[in-house]
């Protein structure tokens, strides 16, 4: 069989950032009225296991005569429409999704530029046609007859169906070079309101973006490359009302059930076994595990059903620390941290959404 790669992969944050701490001060004075709740956002934030995230929204910490998203006033409200929040993931959209991209093409050789023949975007935070596909295909001057695909509103498990399209792509057209550009912008959809769900998502979500090259040829990188062998999707019936996201007149509408870890829980080793027994390995032949970091809650959940522990999920916990949730974007964020790392060997890759959907994948560092 044709052998595929994921090449170098770039990551791009926006430029604003707040911590947790921060986070959990600022909800505290602005959505909380009772002791309850006071204790209940208390135990979330501080227990989320992320010290900052990332957003495109400027204003907090600043005085409100000086806010350019929100109202100028300290309750942000009337709260922006979901027209307002789009319009920002356009502008964020177009410009973050070529600063990653940039970044990517200076790790690569220089002919990769006028070679990319394929070009995978993915994003659920947002919408707009013409998208940051065709931004990205005017400011990089690319092949205007580039084939172009769009993997919109699946969630934390897009990249997988990416990957897997590109491998695709790859094996039938061994000289096909795929640009994958992921753009998360969770932080637009905050939401005020005292709902646990939300809460949770609340402090949880951030923005990331993310470029990454598929082909299959080798010479296309220098040093390590992620040799991808293969995947597998399971969507867990019955689980539809536990993790859903929706367009909402305040941006996107967010559903978080507490039950998705057990959920998570009680189905990954069949889920794992079933890839094990298709590419014909064990468990035991896994030197890295790179799973989503959908929370802190799924990552224990996750240690405790496979009889792993803290340390086999240190890359995942890593970026949840310093990034938590971007959703789609948040494992290229894991891959590209191993990818840097000293270590190698068999990976096997992870990630949870709207479905409830688990995809899974067997890679390997080359």
């Amino acid at each position: 069989m044709k052998r595929v790669y994921l090449h170098e992969i770039a990551t791009v944050v926006p430029e604003h950032s707040y911590t947790q701490e921060f986070a959990l001060d600022f909800q505290l004075d602005l959505i909380c009225k009772t002791d309850k709740q006071r204790k209940f956002l208390q135990k979330v934030y501080e227990g989320s296991a992320i010290y900052k995230r990332h957003t495109v929204i400027g204003d907090y910490g600043k005085d409100p005569k000086d806010f350019t998203f929100y109202p100028k006033n300290r309750s942000l409200k009337p709260e922006p429409s979901t027209k307002k929040r789009n319009d920002l993931y356009i502008k964020e959209s177009n410009r973050l999704s070529l600063q990653a991209t940039n970044k990517l093409l200076e790790l690569l050789p220089a002919h990769i530029r006028n070679s990319i023949s394929h070009l995978i975007t993915v994003s659920c935070t947002g919408f707009s046609a013409p998208g940051f596909d065709l931004h990205l295909i005017k400011e990089l001057r690319l092949d205007p007859s580039i084939d172009r695909f769009h993997l919109g509103f699946m969630g934390c498990y897009a990249a997988f169906p990416a990957m897997k399209m590109a491998q695709n792509i790859c094996m039938v057209n061994p000289a096909a070079r795929v640009l994958i550009v992921n753009v998360e912008l969770c932080s637009l959809h905050y939401k005020q309101t005292f709902e646990p769900e939300i809460v949770v998502s609340n402090a949880i979500f951030s923005d990331g973006i993310t470029a990454c090259l598929v082909s299959s040829d080798k010479d296309d990188s220098d040093g390590k490359r992620i040799l991808l062998h293969s995947f597998l999707s399971k969507y867990l019936q019955g689980s539809e009302d536990l993790m859903a996201w929706k367009i909402g007149e305040y941006g996107f509408d967010m559903t978080l059930s507490h039950y998705v870890p057990d959920l998570i829980n009680r189905n990954i080793n069949s889920i794992m076994s079933d890839l094990f027994d298709k590419v014909q390995i064990g468990k035991d032949d896994i030197d890295i595990w790179a799973i989503h970091p959908g929370g802190k809650a799924i990552l224990k959940k996750l240690e405790e059903s496979l009889g792993l522990d803290r340390d086999n999920f240190s890359f995942s916990y890593d970026v949840l620390w310093e990034y938590g949730n971007m959703s789609s974007s948040t494992i290229f964020f894991v891959l590209e941290k191993i990818l840097r790392s000293n270590e190698k060997g068999n990976i096997i890759s992870a990630a949870f959404g709207p479905g409830l959907t688990v995809e899974v994948g067997y890679m390997e560092i080359v």
